[in-house]
């Protein structure tokens, strides 16, 4: 019986593109450019920016490859350390400077149409509703959720960030589902990214729903299948029902 209901979250629940651009690219710039206008450094030269931007360049590549993460909060302190800035730029700075950024972000997020509606008929219809999210700082997530009052349908919010794993690995899904006290069969996963949403999940057992609401391209040859592909969230309801034994 499906008891839970897991979703991405970018691209799949809301949809940010200069909060992708922070998460992937824009950190070093946005950061010293925003310690600068504060006045805690002076500005960086080409060769300094460069450095920083290749540390944190340094640091994607390798949560890529080796499945583990690390927080925005670690790689700007990263690339402080690099420059040899921690006398002017502290721990606590370093957060502030992170934090910032990230609420700069929330006025241009939109929500993927169909979501709150979506939420609600699946709290309705009584199943359990949590996030797994690759992401880089996890309160950002709750930030946005609450911009939108939605914060209150998830009963977890579980962040790569905060893990120290990221999807495609499982291991983040195996965490995820033993914080839940769930059985892979009892859940069901939603978002965009075939590799990551759904051959993923698929791999230990769970059912998996991919959101294409842009007509992607199809899987390549031989890989898993999604339970279920839908262009709307709110498609998503019906399919759950029909997997959970105990609805018609």
């Amino acid at each position: 019986m499906i008891k839970a209901v897991l979703f991405d979250f970018s691209s799949t629940l809301i949809h940010s593109p200069a909060w992708m651009a922070l998460e992937i690219r824009t950190l070093p710039r946005d950061a010293f450019e925003l310690l600068v206008a504060q006045g805690h450094i002076t500005p960086l030269g080409a060769e300094q920016l460069a450095q920083a931007e290749g540390v944190f360049r340094h640091a994607r590549e390798q949560a890529d490859a080796a499945g583990r993460e690390t927080s925005h909060v670690d790689d700007l302190s990263s690339m402080v350390a690099a420059l040899g800035l921690r006398d002017q730029v502290p721990l606590n700075l370093v957060e502030q400077t992170v934090a910032t950024l990230h609420r700069q972000c929330l006025p241009e997020v939109t929500l993927i149409s169909g979501a709150t509606e979506t939420l609600a008929t699946l709290q309705a219809h009584h199943y359990r509703i949590s996030i797994i999210s690759n992401a880089a700082y996890s309160p950002f997530l709750s930030w946005t959720l609450e911009r939108f009052e939605l914060l209150h349908f998830f009963e977890k919010i579980l962040v790569s960030a905060d893990l120290g794993v990221r999807k495609p690995a499982l291991d983040i899904f195996r965490i995820a589902l033993g914080q839940l006290e769930l059985a892979p069969a009892d859940a069901v996963y939603v978002g965009d990214d075939f590799q990551k949403d759904v051959a993923a999940p698929k791999q230990l057992g769970m059912r998996a729903i991919w959101f294409r609401p842009d007509d992607a391209a199809p899987p390549p040859e031989g890989q898993a299948t999604a339970d279920a592909i839908v262009g709307e969230l709110i498609q998503i309801p019906d399919w759950v029902d029909r997997w959970s034994n105990n609805r018609a």
